[in-house]
This record gives C-alpha cells, structure tokens and sequence, in this order.
C-alpha cells in the first residue's frame, strides 16, 4: 500500500469526496480543501507529494494556487476541470500543471494519472534503469546546454533554465534518447505514464514551452525538432 500525501482541491463535496474515499481507498493520505485558499494553508503544512486542482476554485482560482505552488514546489498538479476548451487547457499546462482531467471522469482514470505522476517524479532515475536506455553519463552536453541528470538541472551557457518538472522529465527522456522520432502518444506514455486516449494538447503545450526556454530562436529551433507529420526528435545542432 501507498503512503504519499495527495491534496485534493475541489469545492463540489460530491466530486471532492468521491475522489477522496475512492484515492483513501488505494491507500493514499488525503487532505482535502474547498476553496483557493485553504488549499494554500493544507499544501504549505502538509507538503503532499502531488496536488489534484480544481480551475473553478472560490476565492483564488485553480491557476492562482498553481502559481503560487510553482514558487515553492515542483511537486505534480493535476488539473480537473469541467472546461474543457483549448485555451484553459493550455493556460493550465503553461503555467506549471503536469495533467488535465476533464471532469466528468472515472475515478479509475484520476487513479492511473496520480500514479502515472507519482512513478515519474523525477523521472531521470527510473529512465536510466530502463533496460530500452543505455547507461550515460550523470551530465550531458549538447553545445551550450547541459542536462545535469544527477541534480536535476539544465543550463544554457552555464546559465540555469528554470523549468516545471513535466518539462525537465519531458527534456531528459528526449535527450537521453538523442535523434530517435518519438510520436506524442509515445512521449505522452512515457512521461506521463497512461495512455493518451488521442489528446496530445499535454505533450503539445510542453513542447511548445519548453522550446520558448531553451531554444535561442523557437520559431527555428535548435534542439527539439518537429517532424511533420510524425512527432518530435531531440537532435541538437552543435
């Protein structure tokens, strides 16, 4: 059985305790909150180890808790939400959320995606024991960027890039894996650790962020290429 501490933040008590008994269930510690604010004071004292949030919060909204968490944590947040439009989606992911379930879910779905999370928080350790990886160096150069895999960092010039945990993970399993075309269904399995169930807007807005904090000019990118057609490639031009 588990032990890692979940937040749940959702102000609907039906959908809040339906994810708490069900998580409870599998052996999660939950703490629940109703409103912005709350979630804030329960994150800060309990320190969980990922966090479900609600966009519709009172008081401070689901992408307000997310920002003020990204200053201090970079611990998973998934996104539930009854807005399932393009733009909330990316607004989420943009600004530091790691998943979006739109609501309305199986439990066993918010289940796979906690876990998913969880396995691959960070990621670098169980990536290097994959039989698939061969053994590499703890840090990788490509020109001016290095990828320190040990301290979980990358830097451009020598330069650290502050980046969300989805987009390192993201960065490190390409790099790790440096000219081999991965389609985004593949990339969403890898990182995220589901299946994407054909909505690749995760792995689309993290390309597309990390490309912004990395890449010199991210209309002509120097590392992470688009293949049309097919996916994307981490192949650096040095």
């Amino acid at each position: 059985m588990t032990s890692e501490k979940l937040l749940v933040a959702e102000d609907d008590q039906e959908i809040r305790d339906l994810i708490t008994l069900y998580l409870k269930k599998h052996g999660f510690q939950v703490f629940v909150a109703e409103n912005g604010l709350e979630a804030l004071r329960v994150f800060e004292k309990e320190l969980p180890e990922l966090v479900l949030l609600d966009i519709n919060l009172p008081l401070i909204d689901g992408f307000g808790v997310c920002r003020e968490i990204r200053k201090i944590s970079n611990v998973p947040v998934i996104f539930i939400s009854c807005r399932n439009d393009s733009e909330d989606v990316v607004n989420g992911l943009e600004i530091g959320g790691d998943d979006y379930i739109v609501k309305p879910f199986d439990p066993a779905v918010v289940l796979a995606r906690v876990q998913a999370n969880l396995r691959r928080a960070p990621i670098f350790n169980r990536f290097l024991a994959q039989p698939a990886v061969k053994e590499i160096a703890d840090v990788l150069h490509f020109g001016e960027m290095t990828i320190d895999l040990k301290n979980y960092a990358v830097r451009l010039d020598q330069v650290p890039v502050p980046l969300s945990a989805k987009e390192i993970q993201l960065l490190f399993f390409m790099a790790q894996n440096p000219n081999q075309v991965f389609t985004t269904e593949q990339l969403y399995h890898r990182v995220w650790g589901a299946e994407s169930n054909s909505d690749t807007r995760t792995v689309l807005v993290h390309i597309s962020s990390l490309r912004k904090k990395i890449e010199p000019l991210p209309s002509s990118p120097k590392f992470i290429h688009n293949i049309r057609g097919i996916g994307y490639k981490f192949s650096p031009s040095v």
